[in-house]
């Protein structure tokens, strides 16, 4: 399953989560200085996925996959991140921040999930015209901790 997504969101961020998650997005290790230069923040049952430019504009693809990422070659993105989400109550869902727009939900399997966020264009997030997107997998796969396959180094 593939979904395009295209939305608005504010605080520079969005979520994928699990319906119903459990995990405090105002914790302080939410988004801590780790989580803030990774672009991906984790809680229980909640990511927070970061976005660059400062007009909340998110240009966005989700896609469901039966097994793990083919993707190895990170050439043609600018950042890539993968952490786990557990999902216990059978839906996913994408919310903007501070979670007042439901953007999408949908019915998968229960488990673990690993999650992969590709960034692509994000130097253009500084111009008048933000270009910046962003791709995330999820596929079933053994619960581990975040880690940055690609990382963006700002050069602003």
């Amino acid at each position: 399953m593939k979904f395009s997504l295209d939305f608005t969101t504010d605080y520079g961020q969005f979520y994928l989560n699990e319906k119903d998650d459990e995990g405090d997005t105002e914790s302080e290790g939410f988004w801590s200085n780790e989580a803030f230069n990774d672009k991906l923040a984790v809680e229980k049952g909640i990511l927070g996925i970061s976005i660059e430019n400062s007009d909340g504009i998110v240009k966005c693809e989700l896609e469901f996959l039966d097994s793990k990422s083919l993707i190895s070659d990170f050439s043609d993105f600018d950042h890539v991140v993968e952490a786990s989400l557990e999902i216990k109550t059978g839906f996913v869902q994408i919310n903007d921040c501070p979670l007042t727009t439901l953007i999408l939900e949908e019915k998968i399997e229960t488990g673990n999930y690993r999650v992969r966020v590709y960034y692509s264009n994000l130097e253009s997030a500084y111009s008048e015209d933000p270009k910046d997107c962003y791709r995330i997998e999820m596929w079933k796969d053994v619960f581990s901790d975040r880690h940055v396959l690609k990382r963006f180094e700002n050069k602003f």
